[in-house]
């Protein structure tokens, strides 16, 4: 892929991809570390410049499998500590969360809060999001109406209703 063509691709990608790892991440400075991760096998990749629904789908995927690489090291950084030391506290206990809207989505697993950022800020189709999940087309119905119920109830119990936003 020769520089100007990734140059463009970046222009279009990089402001949505960043705020889909931060929302996952919860922390800047690890989701400038995935957003630059990914980016970087996107460029080791062999993926066709031509094809713009393949490389956003695939920079996506690559940022989603970046993020399970991160917590699947923390589960065994936090397995090794409770064996050996301390307790470690929850990094997500230590960010101050700034209105309802973000302690409602807080309270979702990565997995939803992916699925609903994929499908609602970004747009994608349900097959998209399969894709970009690895997930059956089937499946991605079921867990998007499952989080959009579990992010309907979280903000009610916060007393976010409809009356109370509009």
């Amino acid at each position: 892929m020769d520089e100007a063509v990734f140059q463009a691709f970046y222009e279009r990608t990089n402001r949505s991809l960043w705020l889909y790892i931060a929302g996952m991440a919860k922390d800047d400075a690890l989701a400038n570390d995935i957003f630059q991760e990914s980016y970087i096998r996107f460029l080791q990749s062999d993926v066709e410049p031509g094809n713009e629904a393949q490389m956003k789908s695939y920079i996506f995927r690559t940022a989603t499998n970046c993020m399970r690489d991160h917590w699947r090291k923390l589960k065994r950084e936090r397995q090794w500590f409770e064996a050996e030391g301390p307790e470690v506290a929850d990094s997500r206990d230590l960010v101050a969360l700034r209105h309802d809207l973000q302690k409602t989505f807080a309270g979702l697993s990565p997995q939803q809060r992916s699925l609903l950022w994929l499908a609602y800020a970004e747009e994608y189709e349900h097959k998209e999001i399969a894709q970009i999940l690895e997930l059956s087309e089937k499946s991605v119905k079921v867990l998007l109406f499952r989080a959009k119920h579990k992010m309907i109830e979280l903000a009610g119990r916060l007393g976010m209703t409809k009356e109370s936003t509009t």
